[in-house]
């Protein structure tokens, strides 16, 4: 696909480091996009779309490491498509406002879905984010209780751990994840 985006760039330098930029994001990108929209015909536009975006924020980019140089790049993804989400159930809504009998009303409403499907993957994130910041322990103890649904008998074995004492163990690893999760929580109100 051409990246006709690079037409507005004057600078070589720049030209180069915004074509770096789009091969190595392109393919989490095309990825991200799809996940929100589910539409594989408007995702390259909307990655043009975002670098029309980056492109008055190069010096920005350049002075970001690495990580948050790529939460900067899928973040602006991210609103490029939720407003490609949103004008398009402003047209969709404008096309079936003659009728009477709206058809409308019994079609599923995809962009909702988009939109809980989006938060949904976005709470997965942050608790897997807390999960990661908790102690080996404490993962592998709620790892083994709620995901792989063993008894207490069973991880004692496993742990290596007095099997009186594993309920006490995993209410306190819920105690720290869920201080994690408010300590984020509040971070990010």
């Amino acid at each position: 696909m051409p990246l006709i985006f690079l037409a507005l760039v004057e600078d070589e330098n720049d030209k180069e480091y915004i074509t770096n930029l789009y091969l190595k994001y392109y393919p989490l990108m095309k990825k991200r996009a799809y996940s929100i929209t589910g539409d594989f015909g408007i995702v390259d536009d909307l990655i043009q779309d975002a670098f029309l975006k980056l492109i008055p924020k190069i010096p920005l980019l350049r002075s970001l490491d690495c990580y948050k140089r790529t939460s900067y790049i899928v973040y602006t993804l991210k609103h490029i498509c939720l407003d490609y989400i949103r004008k398009k159930a402003r047209r969709s809504q404008r096309s079936f406002s003659g009728l009477t009998d709206d058809i409308a009303d019994h079609i599923p409403d995809l962009q909702a879905a988009t939109e809980e499907n989006f938060l949904h993957e976005e709470e997965m994130k942050t608790l897997e984010q807390t999960l990661f910041q908790l102690s080996e322990k404490d993962r592998n103890l709620l790892y083994f209780k709620y995901i792989m649904e063993l008894s207490d008998q069973e991880i004692s074995e496993i742990m290596d751990i007095p099997a009186q004492h594993v309920r006490m163990y995993i209410a306190r690893a819920r105690q720290r994840a869920f201080r994690k999760l408010s300590q984020g929580a509040e971070k990010r109100a």
